[in-house]
């Protein structure tokens, strides 16, 4: 039976807590002979807790680099997880720039027989494929759980679409918020999905969500959740953003050296960046292929908040026509540049965000409430009692975890007791998927560990302490189980959920009001935050020449509906019917072909080494692989050497010139449409003519669209769900440098 220790039951610096004892003098006398009896009789037997084997003991190394892959826990490498869209405010209106988010989306993992349903939440600026949230959707999938994965309410697409207010950060509202979408998810599965019972688990900003949904849930009981999990939650939501905007001041030379900085790590994450690899833009794909060396990772770290903070900001500006960034009244259309605004928006830090458009806004809201008591509603503390009466709510922390004040990790094991673990070392959510961890939060939600005793405080290190009792899966099931969930008309109006109550119409001023009556076009009024100017010699690494932007940016949109409406269905049905392991063996076929094409442009660039390896790995593919089939040619040490005449073309020193969004294609540039032309060719000649598929056109448009298929089977990129307003600026630079050190290599 798994049990719940607190690794540190002693405070972060080794001094003794206070602890209570009922032990009569008689038992004090007689302790030192009962302790020796313990190391005598029962240690050797193998009944003492083993030392926390984590490996990170820095904070912000843990943060960063997050749990080596041998220790991680084992979870199925890939699940059947189904992304879906749910409408929470149906006729709201969605800015043009914000098209693509008009319905929430989230995924869900089901399992084929009745089984209890886990919501997860994740952090800040998260969406629903954060790869932490993909972990632990795998984790408790194979735990037996149906898993809903959720988008934080401070995601890009979370703010048009479910929040109530298009600010996020109210832990009271976003938790009335996601709630809401809580419910409509339900009655969106319920046909489908047989739940036995609900659970909840959250982790950083997600979790504090989680313990604000739970003490909502008990209030309303539409969920009555069997067990609740608070990983890595801030104490004070204030101090927690505000400790992440001190992060961005280490950075080598001070903020003014935020361009150069942003510019090594994109740089470093597009020298790893492969086709077959997700990105999401929220941040914390920054911190891919970092080292434990790295002497820059707490202003690595500051630096993916601050772009998270971007994503935000933006969005909400946007949103609620607030006049922050976006010059207030404009109305920006899918062929608008981007690139300035992201200039303005990455150098917000929430106490901006806080001062500028989030304390104005809720303050308005409340007459007489202070920003001293904003602040204060922004914290576990405000909810202290529910915290410490609800015997099914449960918390796993670090001690010395990034975003807590001194005193925070005192307080939290005083306000859980024996429902906390603490764990002496992991940084900011660095050892969530460390295989221990694991264990244990899957040990909290299958009622494997003891029942609370009684109330009292936590054990000293290495010692066990109980848990409290609370069953799993109450009786009767849930109201969203049974019958029609509750409309919010019909709810009580202190827990019904806020409407949209942004202040796009009330923010506009009586006489534009009185001008637009009258016919008059809006007018136009400058933003608050204007763009920084710049010093001599300093550009932004934002900037990529594009001169046909509004082209570009339309034809962008037209991938993704073409994407969204057609390539995807047709790309799922051939996932569907397809069985994983002939997918995996046509993938290798087409690879193998396309060799033929790496070989042509190694020997074009005059590089012997590189054509001699993809000579080597072409004939062992071909022949032992059986036609590429199988891959020994990787196993034998001949990795894949990607080559295009476009590569070529720049190796000779040719210019990329300007930026260009191909239809269905993607990404390109003047230069790498010149090398797809020239690849394109040279196929017709030693695949397309030798197999006569140019005169049995039935046999080529079925070879053709088969790779088609299977090259977008195999690419994870989902347009519009890489979290960011900012995507195509983020990915034209992406591609630019990844191009760019493509040839370099």
């Amino acid at each position: 039976m798994r049990k719940t220790v607190d690794y540190y039951g002693d405070d972060a610096r080794g001094a003794a807590t206070p602890r209570k004892t009922a032990l009569s003098g008689v038992l004090r006398r007689a302790l030192p002979a009962l302790v020796l009896c313990w190391h005598v009789l029962i240690a050797p037997a193998g009944a003492a807790e083993e030392p926390y084997g984590y490996p990170y003991t820095d904070p912000y190394v843990a943060t960063v680099l997050g749990t080596p892959e041998k220790l991680r826990a084992e979870v199925p490498a890939r699940i059947d997880v189904r992304e879906r869209e749910v409408t929470v405010y149906e006729g709201r209106p969605i800015p043009g720039i914000l098209w693509y988010s008009r319905k929430l989306r989230y995924s869900i993992a089901i399992q084929n027989h009745p089984a209890p349903l886990i919501f997860i939440i994740p952090g800040m600026g998260a969406g629903y494929n954060d790869p932490k949230n993909q972990f632990l959707q795998r984790a408790f999938f194979r735990a037996g759980f149906h898993v809903v994965a959720l988008s934080s309410t401070t995601h890009p697409n979370f703010i048009p679409a479910a929040s109530g207010s298009g600010i996020p950060g109210n832990l009271r509202e976003d938790a009335r918020d996601l709630y809401r979408v809580m419910e409509l998810i339900c009655r969106d599965i319920r046909d489908d999905v047989a739940i036995t019972g609900f659970d909840l688990a959250g982790y950083s900003l997600g979790a504090a969500h989680a313990a604000f949904l739970a003490e909502l849930d008990e209030r309303r009981g539409l969920f009555r959740f069997g067990r609740v999990l608070l990983i890595n939650p801030p104490v004070s939501l204030y101090g927690s953003m505000r400790a992440l905007d001190g992060m961005i001041n280490k950075i080598p030379g001070g903020e003014e050296k935020f361009e150069a900085f942003f510019n090594e790590a994109f740089k470093a994450f597009s020298a790893l960046y492969k086709l077959n690899e997700p990105v999401d833009f929220t941040g914390s794909f920054l911190f891919r292929g970092r080292k434990a060396d790295d002497k820059n990772l707490a202003a690595l770290i500051g630096l993916s908040f601050r772009l998270s903070m971007a994503n935000l900001v933006f969005t909400s500006d946007v949103f609620t026509n607030a006049g922050y960034i976006k010059p207030k009244n404009l109305e920006l259309s899918t062929t608008d540049s981007l690139t300035e605004y992201f200039k303005v928006a990455d150098l917000v830090s929430f106490a901006d965000y806080f001062h500028d458009l989030f304390a104005p806004y809720f303050l308005k809201q409340t007459p007489g409430l202070t920003e001293r008591e904003l602040i204060e509603q922004l914290s576990l503390r405000s909810i202290e009692p529910f915290l410490r009466r609800s015997p099914s709510t449960f918390l796993v922390h670090n001690a010395d975890d990034l975003l807590l004040s001194p005193g925070d990790i005192d307080y939290l094991r005083g306000v859980f007791d024996s429902r906390a673990t603490i764990y002496p070392h992991g940084g900011h959510c660095g050892n969530l998927e460390y295989r221990e961890n694991m264990a244990h939060t899957l040990a909290i939600f299958e009622n494997e560990l003891p029942k609370e005793k009684g109330t009292g405080e936590a054990g000293t290190e290495g010692e066990p302490t109980t848990a409290a009792a609370a069953p799993a899966h109450p009786a009767p099931p849930p109201p969203a189980l049974t019958g029609e969930l509750v409309p919010p008309a019909a709810q009580p109006e202190e827990t019904r959920p806020a409407p949209f109550t942004a202040p796009r119409p009330a923010a506009i001023p009586a006489g534009v009001a009185k001008a637009a009556a009258a016919g008059a076009p809006p007018m136009i009024i400058a933003p608050r935050r204007q763009a920084p100017k710049l010093k001599p010699g300093l550009s932004y690494v934002i900037d990529v020449y594009d001169p046909i932007e509004p082209v570009n940016r339309a034809m962008y949109r037209f991938n993704a509906t073409f994407d969204e409406y057609l390539f995807l269905p047709v790309t799922r049905a051939y996932e569907f019917v397809t069985p994983v392991f002939l997918q995996e063996r046509i993938s290798g076929i087409f690879s193998n072909v396309s060799e033929v094409r790496n070989l042509a442009n190694a020997l074009l660039q005059l590089r012997p080494k590189t054509t001699a390896k993809t000579f080597t790995r072409f004939l062992i593919n071909t022949t032992l692989g059986l036609g590429g089939i199988w891959d020994p040619a990787t196993r034998l040490g001949f990795p894949r050497h990607r080559e295009d005449f476009g590569q070529t073309l720049g190796w000779y020193g040719l210019n990329p010139g300007p930026y260009i969004v191909l239809p269905i294609f993607g990404p390109s540039s003047l230069r790498d449409t010149t090398g797809l032309a020239g690849d394109g060719a040279a196929h017709y000649f030693y695949l397309t003519s030798p197999t006569d598929m140019d005169r049995n056109l039935e046999w080529g448009a079925a070879y053709t669209g088969t790779d088609a298929v299977d090259t977008r089977h195999n690419i994870p990129f989902r347009y519009y769900q890489t979290g960011s307003p900012f995507e195509y600026d983020l990915v034209r630079l992406l591609y630019t440098k990844k191009r760019e050190l493509d040839i370099e290599q």
